[in-house]
């Protein structure tokens, strides 16, 4: 196995702020930030994006319990505030990571896959509660793209 090489950006030069990584030679870009900084995320061209993401936090019931949120969204950003604003609003998140693409080539199956494997993970790994109602179907995708997101 060779080596990667992961960049990450301090994009308000705070470790606990708003974050950028990407690993060299692929197309994932990856988000994080606390719930403090999501109108900053907003702001951000990565918001408008096809994109996947986990809301991380302590459960409300059990505060020592790690609760995660895994979905997608045509338009990440939307789907984010509406889960710190509106009708589908997600309580116990302090914590997100969102994954969309430098170059606009992930498509909406894609990404859909990334739900899918990440719940399927996180359901298998047994260490977080996951808050999903529903576990995301995995779309079929070609060869090509199957091996792609594997990557991921």
């Amino acid at each position: 196995m060779s080596g990667k090489l992961i960049r990450l950006f301090l994009v308000d030069g705070n470790p606990n702020g708003l974050r950028t990584v990407e690993i060299s030679n692929m197309t994932i870009y990856t988000t994080i930030f606390p719930r403090s900084k999501l109108k900053e995320f907003l702001l951000r061209e990565e918001s408008r994006k096809a994109g996947c993401y986990l809301l991380i936090g302590n459960d409300i019931a059990t505060p020592e319990e790690t609760t995660v949120y895994i979905g997608e969204g045509e338009i990440v950003g939307e789907r984010l505030k509406s889960h710190s604003l509106g009708g589908k609003q997600k309580e116990f998140w302090d914590e997100a990571i969102v994954f969309t693409s430098k170059d606009d080539y992930i498509t909406k199956t894609q990404i859909q896959y990334l739900e899918s494997e990440l719940c399927r993970l996180a359901d298998d790994a047994g260490k977080v509660k996951l808050d999903n109602g529903n576990r995301p179907s995995k779309p079929t995708l070609s060869e090509v793209d199957n091996a792609e997101m594997e990557q991921f």
